[in-house]
């Protein structure tokens, strides 16, 4: 029964829509430095995200976005409109080339962007859809002690700098950066390959 189980292990498309996971680490090697160089050239161009949401009077806190597949830049929230990349992309050709190298990128592909969480800042409880399904890959290029990301009833993700994951942010979540530096992730709204889900989910789980 044993050998049996281990001979039928779950297809990319159960791992990802069936077996309710809160996440799952990717298999992906991540150049930290390099993008992290490219982002200083650029990080004066960010902007505020979603600054409008509020929760029992309380804001968002320190929580910029740029956008490198998109709209535009500046557009840094879902919208409808012709998505690719932008500007950011052509300053960022390492960075580009990795995601190019590691995703789908595709007519279907969103937004992919900089998400930079200021010393002290913190985005508070919400989740960003209903069903439940890995889909958003979220990528730490930076991530200082003391940066927790929680999922409310799921714990905390394991984010250390390069290190990769595809979530379920059906599930509320939260994020505090209690250390006095800034927090860089990349969050791509993008497919990947079978391949690659079914080799992390075999890392994972039975390595």
């Amino acid at each position: 029964m044993i050998l049996s189980f281990l001979n039928h292990r779950p297809k990319a498309k159960a791992i990802k829509n069936d077996m309710k996971l809160p996440w799952l680490e990717l298999d992906i090697k991540v150049p930290t430095q390099e993008i992290l160089t490219e982002f200083q050239q650029v990080k004066d161009q960010i902007v505020k995200h979603r600054s409008k949401d509020s929760l029992l009077n309380q804001t968002h806190k320190g929580w910029n976005s740029l956008t490198i597949h998109g709209i535009s830049p500046s557009i840094t929230t879902e919208q409808e409109g012709h998505h690719a990349w932008t500007s950011v992309a052509d300053q960022c050709p390492n960075t580009k080339q990795w995601i190019e190298q590691n995703f789908i990128i595709n007519q279907h592909t969103r937004r992919i962007r900089f998400m930079l969480l200021e010393p002290g800042g913190y985005i508070m409880p919400h989740k960003d859809r209903d069903i439940h399904k890995l889909k958003e890959i979220n990528v730490a290029i930076t991530n200082p002690k003391g940066c927790v990301f929680r999922m409310l009833e799921r714990g905390n993700i394991p984010f250390e700098p390069g290190k990769a994951f595809i979530l379920d942010i059906a599930n509320r979540h939260m994020i505090h950066n209690d250390s006095d530096q800034p927090r860089l992730h990349i969050i791509l709204h993008t497919d990947i390959s079978d391949e690659l889900i079914e080799r992390s989910y075999e890392n994972c789980y039975y390595s």
